[in-house]
């Protein structure tokens, strides 16, 4: 077999090899630098493979050429060979055919009876002619043998060279081919490669994340250790108290006092979330939400410079989307942050906030989410004086807990704007979803690039997006045309009209005013419960008094029926007590009424007997909303001692 598809078959065995690693490492999830260096090198092998291959054809090319060029050399030489000895032969046949009419003339002369030396002579010369003739042809043969032998060298080299060229021909179609796979393979090998950079990024990025060093900053620690102890107050005191009042002595809501603790639990979060954040608090907060490359971010760089473009702003480019929500906000020095799901804030360098904060480095990283919660990027800016922005990625993760926890963030701030590419003209459906649920914000839309598009083109782009809102139920505050030769007061101006809402961070002045507010309702209690403690007893009394005086009454009575039989003494009898007829029947009488005052006495007993447990009652009464009072009290004086803390 040639040396030459010795070596293709060998070279084309390695390029397989080659190719069969590099595609069962796209199967592997992590590759390391040794092996990246590996294939690189192995890459250098195919590329000096190929070169070699190339010069072994121009060396083919060149051999074929010279062996054409002999060829032809053996054949002109042959040719000319030939054509000598036939000149020869012809200048011996002339010569010969010149002796031979000699000859003649000589024989004639020979007949004519004319014989000299000369004969002798001229058939020495003929004899030796002829002699030379047989050389001749001899010669001449065996040039024709050599003819025939060139020929057929001749013929088997042009097979040799149909069969070389057609070995050439398979060769350059192999090389074709050869270069057509390794040109896959390089492209292959790009494309792993660039996946691998991407893939060592972002382990990079989570080893940083992991590795934050925490903010150790006094005031955090110390508002972290306020808020834990406000939590379990109101979230456990407080409410555990409210729970044992719930039922008797104070009404939450006509007694729904699930909602009523849900609603609280809820202001509490709210709270505790902006009062960690000292970068929105007591400031009016704007959200920016939008598709890819819909110009939200280059919207929130005019907005924080204010068209100056010596201002510092976020990074833009053609491939970067804001990956992760983040808060930009202005602030004494630089700094990056993260909010970590646990809400441990931690820093990271700039470097690792511009160069790896992006969608195809956090696209590698499954589950950001359960390692950043959201972005803070602060840096001295008087745009910022009063304002905070909040740049979000949208809702077009594929994790539903990304989604909803976007929408957390951006209930926190006062508005939120939604910008569209009037290039697009539609509205994400997914995204009028989870913001028909979840937002209790105001709405904006910013219809962004209208300078892109023809007047009539925008107002059909807006009339669809209206339409397709308002169908959906989704108030919207108003509708805002935008593009970089737009005025930026055109957005401003719609800034400045937000509204600050400050209930989340009035949420201590709201629970000291419930709390106030029970206590009056209980006071109000405590007095109504004592008043009818003492209509009761005042009752009793009057009660004791009918009793008394029913008593004395029948007293009286038995006085006078005691009185009416009077002692009689007689000579002829025993002596005993007598009374008449009249008397007798007035006795009766007064035995009657003194019946009527034992039944009267009986009932006067049975509601003796009620007012004494009406008394006992309204005085349980008293001392319960007394209690319950002064536990709320306490509730006050603990909460007043936490708030100053605030």
């Amino acid at each position: 077999m040639d040396f030459t598809i010795i070596l293709y078959i060998v070279i084309a065995f390695i390029i397989g090899v080659v190719v069969t690693f590099v595609f069962k490492r796209k199967e592997k999830n992590s590759v390391d630098k040794s092996q990246l260096t590996t294939l690189l090198e192995e890459n250098e092998s195919l590329k000096t493979e190929l070169s070699n291959l190339s010069t072994e054809k121009e060396s083919l090319k060149t051999k074929l050429f010279d062996t054409e060029n002999k060829l032809g050399q053996i054949e002109t030489d042959s040719s000319n060979k030939v054509e000598e000895i036939k000149k020869k032969f012809e200048a011996l046949l002339n010569e010969a055919n010149s002796q031979s009419a000699k000859l003649d003339s000589q024989l004639k002369n020979a007949l004519a009876g004319k014989i000299d030396d000369s004969i002798t002579e001229q058939l020495a010369e003929v004899d030796k002619l002829k002699k030379t003739i047989k050389n001749l042809e001899d010669d001449l043969e065996e040039a024709n043998e050599d003819l025939s032998d060139v020929q057929k060298k001749l013929k088997s080299k042009d097979a040799d060279i149909a069969d070389l060229q057609d070995n050439y021909a398979k060769e350059q179609k192999k090389s074709s081919e050869l270069n057509s796979e390794l040109s896959t393979v390089k492209a292959n090998l790009k494309e792993k490669i660039e996946e691998l950079n991407l893939k060592m990024e972002s382990l990079n990025f989570v080893q940083e994340i992991l590795s934050a060093p925490e903010v150790n900053r006094n005031d955090v620690k110390q508002i972290d250790e306020n808020i834990a102890e406000m939590k379990s107050f109101a979230l456990g005191q407080l409410i555990d108290c409210y729970a044992t009042l719930k039922d008797r002595f104070i009404s939450f809501n006509d007694g729904r006092f699930d909602e009523y603790k849900k609603y609280w639990e809820l202001r509490f979060k709210e709270w505790a979330s902006v009062t960690r954040k000292s970068w929105i608090n007591g400031k009016t907060t704007i959200a920016f939400v939008g598709e890819f490359s819909a110009g939200k971010t280059s919207i929130v760089n005019r907005i924080l410079s204010q068209d100056n473009p010596s201002a510092p702003q976020l990074p833009v480019s053609a491939t970067a989307t804001t990956a992760v929500a983040t808060y930009i906000a202005g602030g004494p020095i630089e700094s990056y942050q993260f909010v970590t799901p646990d809400d441990k804030l931690k820093s990271i360098s700039q470097k690792t906030f511009t160069d790896k904060v992006k969608k195809e480095v956090l696209d590698q990283v499954k589950g950001v989410s359960s390692l950043i919660k959201y972005f803070v990027m602060t840096y001295k800016n008087p745009n910022l004086n009063g304002l905070s922005v909040l740049d979000t990625p949208g809702f077009n993760s594929n994790d539903k807990n990304d989604s909803i926890r976007t929408m957390e963030v951006i209930n926190e701030c006062d508005a939120l704007f939604w910008v569209f590419d009037v290039n697009v003209g539609t509205v994400n459906r997914s995204s009028i979803k989870i913001i028909k649920e979840n937002l209790n914000k105001p709405l904006y839309i910013i219809i962004n690039k209208v300078d892109t598009k023809a007047d009539s083109d925008v107002q059909n782009v807006e009339n669809l997006i209206r339409k397709t809102l308002n169908d959906e139920g989704l108030k919207v505050e108003r509708y805002i045309r935008f593009s970089t030769k737009a005025p930026l007061s055109s957005i401003m101006d719609q800034i400045k009209n937000v509204k600050h809402l400050a209930e989340k961070e009035q949420y201590l002045s709201d629970l000291g005013n419930v709390i106030e507010e029970n206590l009056r309702v209980l006071n109000q209690q405590v007095k109504d419960a004592d008043n009818e403690y003492r209509q009761a007893e005042d009752n009793g009394q009057r009660i004791d008094e009918k009793f008394i005086q029913q008593m004395r009454t029948l007293w009286e009575h038995c006085n006078t029926a005691a009185s009416i039989p009077h002692y009689e003494e007689h000579i002829f009898k025993k002596d005993n007590y007598e009374m008449s007829q009249g008397e007798y029947g007035y006795l009766c009488d007064v035995l009657n009424e003194s019946c009527s005052d034992v039944e009267s006495m009986g009932r006067i007993y049975d509601e003796k007997t009620d007012s004494a447990f009406a008394v006992q009652k309204a005085w349980t009464k008293v001392c319960e909303f007394k209690a319950a009072w002064q536990r709320v009290d306490e509730i006050k004086t603990q909460f007043e001692k936490i708030r100053k803390k605030f």
